[in-house]
C-alpha cells in the first residue's frame, strides 16, 4: 500500500534560508580565538558548565528543535559562542502533542543528531524563559571526532503527551539547522524520508480576518492604550493590521475559564495593545521567508501566512467565541 503521508520539501525553502544565512553572517561578529581558548581551556567534559577563574559562567546546550537552525536562534537573541553536530546516545527524539514540538525519551540503544550550542549563563536563562513548557536534563553527547562530554537538553514537562506528526515548517527548521551545522547527511536524510509532516497550507488556502466595518480604523496610539493594563478597556491585538477586541474572561465556575485565563495572560504579556505581525515572523520563524528583520522584509504572502496562523488560533472551538475583528490599524499613509 502507498504511504500517502506528507513528506518534507525542503527544496521549497532553499533560497531564502541561503539568502536569510548570507544576511546573518554579515551581522554576526566572530568570537576571538583567544576567548575561545580560555574558555575550552577551563572544560570539563563531565560538567555542563564552565566555569572561568573571574567566575564567567558558559553552558553546553544541546538542541533538538527550531534551536538547531542559526536563524532561530539569532532572532531570540541567542548567539552560541561554539557550534557544532553531536550524537546523543540511549535516547530518542519524539514529536508530541498538541503541535508536533520534538521531545527527549530515554531509549536504549537508540541514538539521535542534534548540535551543541556553548552559550553564555546569561543566554542560557534567557533560553530558560523560552522554553517555558520544559525543564532542563543532563545528556551525555558525542562528538563527530568521539570526544564525550556532558550538555543540558530540554525535555517537556507533562508526562504522557502523546506521539504526533510535526508541522512541516517545524521540520524545515530543523532540517535547515542540521544541514547548516553539518549534521551527517545520513541522520538528514532520515527526517526528510522517514518523518510524516503535517504539509504548509497554500497561500490561496490562507484564511483571514472579516465581518468588520472596512470604513473603520483605529490609531497605534489607540491600540496601545488597549493592552489590557487599563480594566475599563478591553484588550486588543493587532494582526496585518486588522484589529480584534477580547470580549473578556467568563464567570469563574465557567467550563471555559481556566484555559481562558492561562490565554489571556499570554495575549496580554506578550502581544496586548500591539502591532503582532512582526512578532509572530520571529516568533514563528519559517524558512520559506527571508529572515523577518524588520516590517519591509515581510512579503505580503508570509503576512498572509502569519494571519492565517492567528485565524486558525483564535477561531478554534476554545477561542472563537471571546475574540471579534472590529476594524483595521491606520497606516501612517492612509487618508482616512
Amino acid at each position: 500500500m502507498t504511504n500517502l503521508l506528507h513528506r518534507l520539501n525542503s527544496l521549497a525553502s532553499d533560497p531564502n534560508f541561503k539568502l536569510s544565512c548570507n544576511i546573518l553572517r554579515s551581522k554576526l561578529i566572530p568570537q576571538e580565538k583567544s576567548i575561545i581558548d580560555l574558555i575550552l581551556t577551563n572544560n570539563n567534559p563531565e560538567q555542563a558548565e564552565i566555569i572561568l577563574p573571574d567566575g564567567r559562567i558558559f553552558v553546553w546546550y544541546f538542541a533538538i528543535g527550531s534551536m538547531i537552525n542559526p536563524i532561530s536562534l539569532y532572532l531570540r537573541d541567542l548567539t552560541p559562542i561554539i557550534s557544532y553536530p553531536v550524537i546523543c546516545k540511549d535516547y530518542k527524539i519524539v514529536f508530541r502533542s498538541p503541535n508536533g514540538m520534538a521531545d527527549i525519551e530515554a531509549c536504549l540503544d537508540a541514538e539521535f543528531h542534534g548540535v551543541v550550542h556553548l552559550l553564555t549563563n546569561e543566554q542560557m536563562k534567557h533560553l530558560d524563559e523560552i522554553e517555558f513548557t520544559y525543564h532542563r536534563i543532563k545528556i551525555k553527547c558525542i562528538d563527530y571526532q568521539g570526544q564525550y562530554h556532558t550538555a543540558y537538553a530540554y525535555q517537556m514537562n507533562i508526562k504522557g503527551q502523546l506521539p504526533s506528526i510535526p508541522y512541516e515548517r517545524y521540520l524545515d527548521i530543523i532540517v535547515k539547522g542540521c544541514e547548516y551545522y553539518g549534521v551527517q547527511s545520513v541522520y538528514i536524510n532520515r527526517l526528510k524520508d522517514e518523518q510524516p509532516v503535517i504539509p504548509r497550507k497554500k497561500p490561496a488556502n490562507f484564511q483571514s480576518f472579516k465581518d468588520f466595518l472596512s470604513d473603520t480604523y483605529y490609531s497605534l496610539d489607540e491600540l496601545q492604550k488597549h493592552n489590557g493594563d487599563d480594566p475599563s478597556l478591553p484588550l486588543w491585538v493587532s494582526i496585518n493590521g486588522k484589529i480584534l477586541e477580547y470580549a473578556g474572561l467568563p464567570p469563574n465556575d465557567h467550563p471555559d475559564y481556566e484555559v481562558q485565563q492561562k490565554f489571556y495572560t499570554f495575549v496580554k504579556q506578550k502581544l496586548g495593545g500591539r502591532e503582532v505581525t512582526n512578532i509572530a515572523a520571529k516568533g514563528l520563524y519559517d524558512p520559506l521567508y527571508k529572515i523577518p528583520l524588520n516590517d519591509e522584509d515581510i512579503s505580503d504572502e508570509h503576512r498572509a501566512q502569519i494571519e492565517d496562523y492567528y485565524y486558525d488560533t483564535l477561531g478554534n472551538s476554545q477561542n472563537k467565541l471571546y475574540w471579534k475583528p472590529i476594524g483595521r490599524l491606520r497606516q501612517p499613509d492612509d487618508s482616512s
